[in-house]
């Protein structure tokens, strides 16, 4: 059916663009930093606890995916988010959850050169950061984020 339906020669321009564009960006991203993986399944009063947090240390808040599949939805509950003051918003990027083998929320991952830390469970982002600081392979960029001077992997 691909054979009997060849892209318009726009259409193949948009995708070589598109693709130039995210290599671009992979190229742009940080060495160290940190990401706070979380989800629309925990209550809200939690997640707007953990948001904050996260915007406090300068951590993107990651979602695994969309709200029941749905554009709309989701963005819908982001927008509530932003609107109480919890976030500034948060990025949605499945590939990270399996970089990190992140199978469970919530869990924070400090990573670096060295490699990376993950904490997971409901501790505050501060005590997690702590955790790593003290004990992990990156505890140079957990200093750094407590100190708030840290690469937040933006």
């Amino acid at each position: 059916q691909v054979l009997e339906n060849p892209l318009q020669r726009s259409d193949n321009h948009f995708l070589d663009e598109l693709v130039r564009k995210q290599q671009a960006s992979q190229d742009g991203k940080p060495r160290q930093g940190a990401l706070y993986f979380v989800s629309f399944s925990i209550p809200e009063e939690g997640l707007k606890r953990m948001l904050g947090e996260t915007r406090h240390y300068g951590i993107p808040a990651t979602l695994r995916g969309m709200v029941n599949n749905d554009l709309k939805t989701t963005a819908e509950a982001v927008l509530s988010l932003v609107k109480d003051g919890a976030t500034d918003g948060v990025q949605i990027d499945p590939t990270l959850f399996s970089q990190y083998g992140i199978r469970s929320v919530p869990a924070l991952v400090v990573f670096c050169s060295q490699g990376y830390d993950i904490i997971r469970g409901n501790l505050r982002v501060g005590q997690a950061l702590e955790k790593v600081a003290a004990t992990g392979d990156c505890r140079q960029v957990a200093h750094d984020l407590l100190a708030g001077k840290g690469d937040s992997g933006k």
